[in-house]
């Protein structure tokens, strides 16, 4: 490791209550030689208190990222096969089944720049920093070495644009196209490795398995389904009728195969197109459903796109509320950091003024326990999920 990184005056008392994270215009750049990107230093407080250490890229906003749980830059191979053993032992514990869960949740783990999906047989990994991707050489067989078959390198991420890395997808041992994640003790969603996120939305799988109950017998539509979750979980708790809605065909494909993989009776109804596009026409055409999920991609990358974000949840929340019977169930949530979840509230309750709509909160969570966040650092508690009974 080489020379110390300094932060300017005063500008140590976030990262002195815990924040992991120290931005670009908080380091006294001209106090040390410019580091590398990716190079790893120790991090000082203008007076030179230890920080502890820290990735380092001076060309993006986050400068610097705190690493509190590496003996060192650059760790070995067995230390981090320990390490992902301890943590796959906590979230087996955690979550009560032996695979399909987040091993490490990059800040809320206490390890920024790196996370790893545990699909059973195989793991799915994102180095989002390039001192991280340089950890991979020992990272990759440390995974092998824990009894994982292949390891799928996720590179096409935007967090890697920014450090100036490759954004090709690399395969390491056996490739796998499709894992099946459970969603219900009856039903299985396919993770499609390689697309879209890390192959499927694990951080919702407690909320799934709690709110599935409420649309026993009644009809459900499941709106930016992807391979059908939400969907699924409410088809194998006993719902009547379920409508997936999504802009990809393929996912779309992959709900039907879903839904007969699971034996269930009937069929879906699968609904391609926008989602704004998507519930105006449904609503044109005078449709109703007892219970409406509203899961959308995030809305907003940066904190300029926040009040653009809040109008698109304020609009979606609006149609998604004119579709949804009398006495009938809204899930809604939001998986954009940048937005916390007082805001996102308001924004749905917004949209049902507009809709015309009484709302009444019943269920009010986040993200599963695989997924946990840092309690000095509000962003980590990206994921919103709201279950409104709407009058």
């Amino acid at each position: 490791m080489s020379e110390a990184l300094f932060l300017k005056n005063r500008e140590e008392r976030r990262v002195l209550s815990g924040h992991l994270w120290a931005f670009s215009n908080e380091i006294a750049w001209e106090r040390t030689p410019r580091p590398e990107p990716g190079e790893t230093r120790e991090l000082l407080s203008h007076r030179g208190q230890p920080l502890g250490l820290a990735d380092v890229h001076p060309g993006t906003l986050i400068a610097a990222r705190l690493q509190p749980l590496l003996p060192g830059a650059k760790p070995p191979t067995d230390w981090w096969r320990d390490f992902f053993a301890a943590r796959r032992e906590e979230r087996r514990r955690f979550c009560s089944r032996e695979s399909s869960f987040r091993l490490v949740n990059s800040d809320g783990d206490y390890l920024p720049g790196l996370t790893i999906d545990d699909y059973g047989t195989h793991v799915v990994v994102s180095a989002q920093t390039a001192a991280m991707e340089k950890r991979m050489t020992e990272i990759v067989p440390a995974l092998l070495e824990l009894g994982y078959q292949g390891v799928l390198r996720l590179n096409d991420t935007r967090s890697r644009e920014l450090e100036g890395l490759s954004r090709e997808d690399v395969w390491e041992g056996e490739p796998l196209e499709i894992a099946w994640v459970p969603v219900h003790e009856k039903a299985s969603a396919a993770a499609l490795l390689g697309r879209q996120k890390t192959g499927f939305f694990l951080d919702q799988d407690a909320n799934r398995r709690a709110l599935a109950p409420l649309g026993r017998g009644r009809s459900v539509l499941d709106v930016c389904s992807y391979t059908g979750g939400w969907g699924l979980a409410f088809a194998a708790e006993g719902a009547a009728q379920v409508s997936f809605a999504d802009r990809d065909r393929a996912a779309l494909e992959w709900c039907a195969k879903g839904w007969m993989q699971a034996g269930l009776p009937g069929e879906p109804e699968l609904l391609e197109g926008d989602a704004f596009e998507m519930l105006q026409a449904l609503a044109q055409a005078g449709r109703h459903f007892d219970v409406v999920v509203l899961d959308p991609p995030a809305f907003a990358k940066s904190r300029k796109s926040v009040d653009d974000a809040l109008a698109g949840y304020q609009r979606l929340n609006k149609l998604g509320l004119t579709l949804v019977a009398p006495g009938g169930v809204l899930v809604t949530c939001s998986c954009t950091g940048l937005v916390d979840r007082y805001d996102f509230r308001h924004a749905v309750l917004r949209g049902a003024r507009q809709a015309r709509r009484r709302l009444r909160l019943v269920r009010e969570s986040a993200a599963g326990p695989d997924h946990p966040s840092h309690p000095a650092m509000p962003d980590t508690e990206y994921l919103k999920c709201l279950a409104f009974a709407v009058e």
